[in-house]
């Protein structure tokens, strides 16, 4: 029976290593006759070539790893010739070879780049053969070095780019929200110029938009944050959705580096009930409107020539009616572009089929980035060669449903600061703003001393939470109505209707039989 082979250690096995290559750059052949016959003593290194002029080193320089470099060259003498060597784009290591017993220059040499000095009659083989990959090995190092922190640059400028192209939305209405994704070409890392945005303003309209700047790189994104930034602005300062995308179209021609460039968009706004939309599309294709488990394709009769192709066009908007709960996908090209090994596109008829094999469940909203995560995995996984980038949001409009809560309570002070702790632990659990829920504290409190000083009867407390509102009652067993005081700075109490009144929207007082109920309404958008 054979002996079993002894395993092999990863210490024992040396990684393969390519050949060094070295550039000898010397005009005196006595000398370079002893370099090669000191690496041949070694025999670690076999690839020496020679020049005898600066002049033929720079256009053999490019095959070496390593330069070995006399300081007195015929047509170029002392750091001249070493510093035209590190002129050469992504050069090899440079080991300078001088004469001089005074290693002056020698030192000088690598303050200057080179990686290290020899004097010559002072070397021997191991020593030269030792500083050549060394110098290779540094040379290495430093490349690898300058490249982590190109790619460290470069990440940080996309996470600036990245910034600027996908936003954080600005949303008061919890009734809505935004998931998005965005997916580089080819598994590239660079972004393109694909961006979106989502804006609520004071009067309670949403405005959304994604666009898609032509080509790829640094400029297309830097084109594609600066239409972002602008259509925000123009929103936010309340300027008419149908005169936005005239002035996009007047940046982008301004603003552009390639008179070709363009961008097709989509935008959408909605009223502050949410009962339909308004789509205007400038070449970019429909959204998606999410019924249900049902998807289908927004109408595009009103669609017009991308931003940048003539100036002076308008986009018309195209009116939508919109069910109480829906969704919208929107998106940007390379979503449906992308091809399979047939050539086959997706295009949107197939994205329809797509998201509706993944819409069976009515519960996919509460996971709506999961929903995503599987549009891009099916879409990657039937047409494996996209390589576009691409945006994508799913915005979605689920009305609250409204939250209601009851406390009772007898007429004690103590009862009066558990009113306190019961509405703020209430609202903050519902994520309302600490703003609002500081003044919905103050005037349940107001209005449970009311109820406790002057009915002197249990009473009860009722919170009725909505998307935009918030409605307090206290109910007590006295059919006196309040009573708000004239001002007296002198007096001690006697101020809690007067603060009530100041803070809500209103207060009505509703009477039933022997009691009566304070009824306040305080927004919670302010």
């Amino acid at each position: 029976m054979m002996d079993p082979e002894p395993a092999i250690s990863g210490e024992d096995v040396a990684p393969a290593q390519a050949p060094v290559r070295v550039l000898l750059v010397e005009d005196d052949d006595g000398d370079a006759l002893l370099v090669t016959e000191l690496f041949a003593d070694v025999g670690e290194i076999r690839d020496v070539a020679r020049a005898r002029t600066l002049a033929e080193a720079l256009t053999a320089v490019v095959a070496a790893d390593c330069v070995l470099l006399d300081m007195n060259l015929p047509d170029a003498a002392g750091f001249d010739g070493l510093l035209r060597l590190l002129e050469v784009p992504d050069h090899p290591a440079v080991v300078v070879l001088t004469g001089d017993v005074d290693e002056t220059r020698g030192r000088a040499a690598v303050a200057a780049g080179a990686e290290d000095y020899l004097v010559k009659g002072r070397v021997d083989g191991p020593l030269l053969t030792r500083a050549v990959q060394y110098a290779v090995e540094r040379r290495r190092a430093d490349r690898l070095a300058g490249q982590l922190q190109l790619a460290q640059v470069h990440e940080r400028e996309n996470r600036r780019l990245g910034r600027g192209l996908l936003p954080t939305p600005l949303l008061r209405d919890r009734a809505l929200t935004v998931t998005s994704r965005y997916q580089p070409g080819n598994a590239q890392l660079l972004l393109g110029g694909d961006f979106y945005d989502t804006v609520e303003i004071a009067d309670g309209s949403v405005h959304a938009i994604v666009g898609d700047v032509s080509g790829h790189g640094p400029d297309e994104a830097a084109i594609g944050v600066s239409l972002r930034i602008a259509w925000r602005t123009l929103v936010l300062a309340g300027m008419p959705a149908e005169y936005v995308l005239p002035v996009l179209d007047q940046l982008l021609v301004t603003e552009r580096h390639d008179a070709i460039l363009f961008t097709t968009v989509a935008m959408i706004s909605l009223p502050a009930d949410r009962s339909h939309l308004d789509l205007y599309l400038a070449g970019h294709p429909a959204p998606l409107l999410i019924d249900g488990t049902t998807s289908s394709l927004l109408p595009d009769r009103g669609l017009g020539v991308p931003l940048g192709v003539r100036l002076g066009t308008t986009w018309p908007a195209v009116r939508v009616p919109l069910p109480r709960e829906w969704a919208l996908l929107l998106y940007t090209d390379g979503l449906i572009e992308a091809r399979d090994d047939r050539g086959d596109v997706l295009w949107t008829d197939g994205l329809v089929d797509l998201l509706d094999g993944l819409l069976n469940r009515p519960t996919w909203k509460d996971e709506p980035g999961a929903v995503l995560d599987q549009v891009l995995a099916a879409v990657d996984a039937r047409m494996p060669l996209r390589t576009d980038d691409l945006a994508v949001a799913l915005l979605t409009h689920t009305p609250a449903v409204e939250q209601r809560r009851v406390w009772d309570h007898e007429p004690t002070a103590e009862s009066c600061v558990e009113v306190r702790r019961e509405i703020a632990a209430f609202l903050q659990a519902n994520d309302v703003d600490q703003d609002r829920v500081d003044d919905a504290v103050l005037v349940a409190y107001e209005l449970a001393m009311n109820a406790a000083d002057h009915a002197r009867t249990p009473f009860r407390l009722t919170a009725v939470l909505g998307p935009h509102a918030l409605r307090l009652e206290v109910t007590d067993g006295s059919a006196a109505p309040p009573q708000v005081r004239p001002v007296d700075a002198h007096a001690l109490r006697g101020r809690g209707l007067r603060m009530v009144d100041s803070i809500v929207e209103s207060w009505t007082v509703h009477h039933d039989g022997e009691g009566k109920t304070i009824v306040a309404d305080l927004t919670l958008d302010g």
